[in-house]
């Protein structure tokens, strides 16, 4: 009797850790499982994912190539002028484009591929005559005024005169792009069309104190 109820206790030792593994195994099957459906998933969102990237990219294109964009018509791309090094071009019937090949943007962000962009490192004796140069420091912005005439080409260069960095900008948010950064003895310009209505647009040094202590200019557009 005993040799059997020893014989019963085994087997139930030996079937109690089968189930156990049986269990296991099936735990195992349904994550493998739960895991390929997501996977499979994952890649049909993956597939999707570029085509719907390029729908954008093609409306993006749709964008810029429609009329509503007034994309610039360069077929005089010869004749385009640089007035100084590494300012955007200028085409024949007056437009200034930027990076993209698009007509400049004086609202979009600064240094953008749309927005007119400050050069590198002048020698202001060089410039030439249709530049307005502008001397920043000390206080003061000079001359403090400059003009020009309303969507006209306009290029300005600026010049730091003391031991401070100085960032001029317009208030007229229709200008947020047009901004000039220059250190001690540094000249930079910028080249844009003037905006197309006839007024007053104050530029200032955006430096903490400088306005304060007279660092604002006027461009006039006539």
């Amino acid at each position: 009797m005993e040799s059997l109820e020893n014989a019963s206790k085994s087997k139930k030792k030996l079937f109690l850790p089968l189930v156990a593994v049986l269990i296991l195994v099936a735990i195992i099957v349904v994550i493998i499982v739960l895991s390929n459906k997501n996977n499979n998933n994952q890649g049909e969102n993956n597939v999707n994912t570029p085509n719907q990237s390029e729908e954008s990219d093609n409306s993006a294109a749709v964008d810029v190539n429609s009329g509503e964009f007034d994309r610039v018509e360069l077929e005089n791309q010869e004749s385009a002028q640089v007035v100084v090094p590494g300012s955007n071009p200028i085409t024949g019937n007056n437009i200034v484009v930027a990076k993209n090949g698009a007509p400049a943007k004086n609202d979009a962000p600064v240094m953008s591929d749309e927005a007119p962009q400050q050069t590198g490192f002048l020698n202001r004796d060089e410039l030439p005559e249709e530049v307005f140069q502008i001397e920043i420091g000390n206080g003061k912005i000079s001359p403090a005024s400059f003009t020009t005439r309303a969507g006209a080409p306009t290029v300005f260069s600026l010049s730091g005169i003391d031991s401070f960095a100085h960032t001029i900008s317009f208030d007229d948010p229709k200008l947020s792009a047009i901004a000039v950064l220059v250190g001690p003895n540094q000249t930079k310009a910028i080249t844009f069309n003037a905006p197309t209505e006839p007024g007053t647009y104050t530029f200032r040094c955006m430096s903490p104190g400088h306005a304060d202590k007279g660092e604002v200019g006027e461009m006039i557009v006539e």
